[in-house]
Parts: structure tokens; C-alpha cells; sequence
């Protein structure tokens, strides 16, 4: 989430006392301090901070407010008082998928389940981060499969800015040198930007401290207080490769092909990756044995004298296109008969 830029003009925060710079004139207890509490304390009911954010999920609004400065047009967001819906059926189209599932990965921090057969719901009950793991499954093809998309959900106690788990001057203190020192707010991912702003503008500045410290003056922030940051976040999944075919005849002298669809639920389609390919050779029909061909790594393939009585396979390997680290997803197709002689 970007901050305005234009805000250069504010003169440093003096070498004071930061609430005296701020000129609450909220006296410290002793040692300086705010009354440190735990931000992860739940009370009869936990509310939902607007706006909700959303850092790398490309199909998804960036923020739940249409006057968010980061808000960029995608699915909404639906923020109600406890819980957030998000309607999956642009993500998951009916007519490609159906039987569409989420599971939460710690469900003492929020729960997750479908409502109406594509709505995710969505229950935060802590401060955590949690893995929402989404399936459905793919129809369009002859033997359906399941697709998995992964992405994180953020949530922390509104005022826990360095997320410590304690809210206290500390965060105040962070707060205060990201302004001081820092007004490149790319910088800064919208996980780390929906904490520090405190005061829930949709924006990080000056007034985020003074929000902070004075909502202790009036105890609207602390151990009494049950509204709550939320940020989801992308998790990389490698690409699908789906309904994949060898195409021509398996005689020797063809040059076979492939067909296959190439889906990454990450990204739009013209930035996925092409991927890697390796040709094998295989006795048995499963491709068990496969043996590699030296040297063969297109994704054509022109059959040779020595490949007569061998199944041919082909290695695809989808790679992320977002995430080098991720693990690359690898599909075997193998022919449908053995390399023949021609008659």
C-alpha cells in the first residue's frame, strides 16, 4: 500500500519525549513505557479493522475499501464485522471446476469454509498468520483432477505494529522511525503497511503515532480492544500441466508432439512460464522404467530405429513464474503404444 509522497514537508521529530513531539501531553508511568498487553487476547467478540488488504493475489481487490488509496479493481473483499467473504467463482469458473473445499491451517486462529458452493468465509479469532489451502476440481478434462491454490492470512490486534505480540510504546517507537527515516513506502509490503496504519486510513503517517498513543489515552487500543488487521497474502504454487497428450503416429521417422493446458493459479496466463521438457524411453506402459534420451529436451521429438518396441515418454516441468524457490511441478505423458516399424 502506497503512502502519498507529497508529505516531505513535516520538519523531524525532535529529540524528545515522543509524546511530547506529538504534543498529546499524555504523561508516561514510570520506566517510560506504555502498559505493555497481550495482542493476542480474545474478548466476547474480535471485529474486523477496515480496510482488509490484500498483498499479491492477482485476482483479488487489493483492498475491501473502493477509497483505499492501494484499491485496484478485482473480486471484493467483503468485510463484515467478524468475518470476510470472498466469491471464488471467478477464480474457480463453474464451468470448469466444482467441489471447491478450504482448509485453514491452524483453525485456533481463524476457521475457513465454503458457503453456497463457491463463497470462501472466512473467521479470525487470533493474532496469527495461517495457510488457506483452496481446492476444486478441474472437469474440463477426461480424467478430472484436483487443483490446489494456497495463499496466507495475516492478523494482528489493531495497534500491534512491530508485531511482538505486545502493544506498547515500542510500537509507537517503530512507527516514528519509519517516518522519520523512510518515505519510500514501496518498500514496504502490505502486510508491514496494514499494521502501522493504526488510525485505519488507508494511508501511513504522522497521524498514525498520535492515533496510537491516544487511543491509550481513552483506552480505544489495548487489552480491551478487539479489532484486528487482517492481510492476505500470495503463496506460490507451481503451474498445472493438464490433459497432456502425445500426438501422431509412433512409427519411426514422425516427429511426435504434445498437447497439453498449462495452468498456473497465480498469475494471468501470458505470464506463465514455458516449461522444460526431457524425453524418455519406457518398456513398460505406466513409463516405470523410463531411461532418459540424451540430449532431447524440446518439446518435439523425431522417432528413431533404436526407439522400436519402446514407449515413448515426455517429462514436462512447470516452474513458478513468481518464485524461483518453488518446487517445480512435473508431469509424465506417455504414448499410447509402442514405436512401430512401418509396414
Amino acid at each position: 500500500m502506497k503512502g502519498k509522497q507529497n508529505k516531505k514537508r513535516l520538519k523531524p521529530i525532535l529529540k524528545k519525549s515522543m509524546l511530547t513531539a506529538l504534543g498529546l501531553g499524555i504523561a508516561l508511568p514510570i520506566g517510560g513505557t506504555l502498559p505493555q498487553v497481550n495482542a493476542g487476547e480474545i474478548g466476547p467478540e474480535i471485529n474486523i479493522s477496515r480496510p482488509v488488504l490484500n498483498e499479491g493475489i492477482h485476482w483479488l481487490n487489493k483492498s475491501s475499501e473502493q477509497n483505499d488509496p492501494s484499491f485496484v479493481s478485482g473480486v471484493p473483499i467483503d468485510v463484515m464485522n467478524r468475518t470476510v467473504t470472498i466469491d471464488l467463482s471467478t477464480h474457480f469458473h463453474p464451468d470448469e471446476f466444482n467441489i471447491i473445499s478450504a482448509t485453514s491451517g491452524d483453525y485456533s486462529v481463524a476457521s475457513v469454509y465454503i458457503e453456497g458452493g463457491n463463497k470462501l468465509v472466512v473467521v479470525p479469532y487470533r493474532s496469527g498468520k495461517i495457510n488457506i489451502e483452496l481446492k476444486a476440481k478441474y472437469t474440463v478434462s477426461d480424467v478430472p483432477e484436483t487443483v490446489t491454490d494456497n495463499f496466507e492470512l495475516n492478523i494482528s490486534k489493531q495497534g500491534d505494529v512491530n508485531n511482538d505480540g505486545k502493544v506498547n510504546s515500542s510500537d509507537a517507537a517503530a512507527l516514528l522511525k519509519h517516518l522519520r527515516n523512510n518515505f519510500n513506502l514501496i518498500s514496504y509490503s502490505a502486510v508491514e503497511m496494514n499494521r502501522m496504519d493504526v488510525d485505519r486510513d488507508g494511508e501511513v503517517f504522522w497521524s498514525d503515532p498520535q492515533a496510537l498513543l491516544e487511543g491509550y489515552a481513552d483506552t480505544t487500543l489495548g487489552a480491551k480492544d478487539n479489532r484486528y488487521v487482517l492481510t492476505f497474502k500470495q503463496v506460490d504454487d507451481a503451474p498445472y500441466v493438464l490433459n497432456g497428450e502425445l500426438k501422431y503416429d509412433m512409427q519411426i521417422g514422425n516427429a511426435i508432439g504434445v498437447d497439453y493446458y498449462l495452468m498456473d493459479v497465480d498469475v494471468d496466463g501470458d505470464d506463465i512460464h514455458t516449461p522444460s521438457y526431457q524425453w524418455y524411453r519406457a518398456t513398460d506402459a505406466l513409463g516405470e522404467d523410463m531411461v532418459p534420451i540424451v540430449g532431447e529436451t524440446r518439446d518435439q521429438y523425431t522417432v528413431r530405429n533404436e526407439d522400436v518396441d519402446y514407449y515413448l515418454v515426455l517429462e514436462v516441468v512447470a516452474k513458478s513464474s513468481s518464485d524461483a524457490n518453488t518446487e517445480p511441478r512435473r508431469v509424465y505423458i506417455v504414448g499410447k503404444e509402442k514405436i512401430q516399424r512401418p509396414d
